[in-house]
């Protein structure tokens, strides 16, 4: 029995007629008929019942098809094994963000091609913990609050994994054009009270849940009611859009890449408390795919943001200054 047996077998059985079998393997209808003629004589049955409206599958016909189709479907998947060996390999997992999707979007231009997989996984930050400790990604992109880094530290240590901070940044709030605060500059913690709140589902690790924390008791998680908890970006960003629903966040953003009418507001008093960088297997060399891309990640985002947060406390400064001068005259 052979393979091209069975392909034969499954594509008359698939179109009804050996004609249309032969057109869609580019070969010939009599060899179609004689591949199905010699798995017949050699499993001793009748695969078809013949009509004037084409192939019908007899009884054994039917029980054959599936274990054939299987058996096919198998070999392609070795055949892709063997292939997959001689490629590259780029894995990345992410929190969900628009603005690393982008960069993940220049480094496929800049490597992609035959010789290159490529995959992108999202998840919460204990979710990219062990898509890194299965070997799932090779390199996680992650965010916490810094009063989280020694919890954080102790899950890394019984997964065989490190982590590199990048940078440090504020948090803030999303926002969307029907939310009351959406043409502000900067909000703080009891303009947030009484506001609905959508949250990533089952996330330790989120902002909303170490609000006490990090706003050193100007806040209570208490005091902010999350009405959605999801696990979809693309809801996250719906209901942002389309509702008065706010989501915290991290204040990472690049003008240039943002694709939504949605404002990242920063919130007073907070200072850069969340640590923002990737995770690896201890010991692990990343390849230069994956340092390329922590360089673009560096360059678009923690650079620009921070060019943004220096232009924005200049401006404060600059207020202040006029102000006191027009206190003065």
């Amino acid at each position: 029995m052979e393979l091209r047996q069975l392909a034969c077998f499954v594509a008359a059985a698939d179109f009804g007629s050996t004609r249309r079998a032969a057109e869609h393997l580019h070969t010939s209808q009599s060899s179609v008929s004689k591949h199905i003629s010699m798995l017949e004589q050699e499993l001793g049955v009748i695969l078809f019942r013949r009509s004037n409206r084409g192939l019908r599958l007899s009884e054994e016909g039917r029980e054959l098809y599936d274990y054939a189709h299987g058996m096919l479907q198998n070999a392609r998947l070795m055949q892709e094994l063997g292939r997959r060996r001689h490629m590259r390999r780029i894995s990345i997992a992410c929190y969900p963000s628009t603005m690393i999707s982008r960069l993940f979007c220049r480094l496929y231009e800049e490597y992609g091609g035959d010789n290159l997989r490529m995959s992108f996984l999202e998840g919460t930050v204990e979710e990219i913990v062990g898509y890194v400790h299965e070997g799932m990604a090779d390199m996680g992109i992650v965010y916490f609050s810094k009063d989280q880094q020694g919890c954080f530290e102790h899950i890394l240590s019984h997964r065989d994994c490190e982590y590199t901070e990048l940078s440090q940044h504020a948090p803030c709030i999303y926002v969307g054009p029907r939310s009351p605060l959406y043409e502000r500059e900067k909000v703080s913690f009891a303009d947030l009270e009484g506001l609905n709140f959508i949250q990533p589902l089952h996330d330790f690790f989120s902002i909303e849940h170490h609000l006490d924390r990090i706003s050193v008791g100007m806040a209570r998680t208490s005091h902010f009611e999350s009405r959605v908890s999801t696990n979809s970006d693309n809801q996250i960003i719906e209901m942002l859009l389309h509702t008065d629903v706010c989501s915290f966040g991290i204040r990472l953003m690049n003008d240039d890449y943002r694709k939504y009418a949605i404002r990242d507001v920063p919130i007073e008093d907070c200072g850069r408390c969340l640590s923002f960088g990737f995770i690896r297997k201890r010991k692990y060399d990343l390849a230069e795919e994956y340092r390329r891309f922590i360089a673009l990640v560096d360059e678009h985002l923690c650079k620009v943001q921070r060019g943004r947060d220096g232009q924005a406390l200049a401006n404060r400064h600059s207020i202040t200054k006029k102000d006191h001068i027009q206190g003065v005259s």
